[in-house]
């Protein structure tokens, strides 16, 4: 089970080349996570790298937790689901204009693989094997939520 800053990585997950929690959505997606400061109101502020094949397709910090929320493995998880949540909005989950600043690259890769990878971000089913529990980290054995 690897360990980064004390933190317990859910199973599955791996630390990154660039020594970041790192969650392997599928055989060509990944996800990377890190808390990057705490917020006036105290909030941990998350920055994130979604790639395929390694490839960078989104980057940004506009990922914050609750009020009070502690780094914790659970977070990480929670954190995750969200980031994704946001990532594989498709045109008619949200205002066309959610889209604005989306680059021609990230448009063609929601067109191809958002709908498809935004199961591993439901709550109810497990975008691995099906069952009803949360997908980061699942291969093997649920996740408590």
């Amino acid at each position: 089970m690897p360990i980064l800053d004390g933190l317990v990585l859910p199973r599955g997950w791996r630390i990154s080349p660039r020594l970041l929690a790192a969650w392997p959505i599928d055989g060509e997606h990944s996800l990377e996570l890190w808390p990057t400061a705490l917020t006036a109101d105290g909030r941990l502020r998350w920055r994130y790298r979604l790639s395929r094949k390694s490839r960078t397709v989104f980057t940004a910090s506009d990922v914050s937790s609750a009020v009070g929320a502690m780094l914790t493995t659970e977070e990480l998880i929670r954190t995750a689901r969200t980031v994704l949540a946001f990532l594989t909005l498709c045109v008619g989950d949200t205002d066309a204009e959610y889209f604005d600043t989306y680059t021609r690259a990230q448009i063609a890769w929601r067109d191809r693989f958002a709908e498809e990878l935004s199961i591993y971000a439901m709550d109810d089913v497990c975008g691995y094997c099906g069952a009803e529990h949360l997908s980061p980290g699942c291969p093997t054995r649920p996740l408590k939520a």
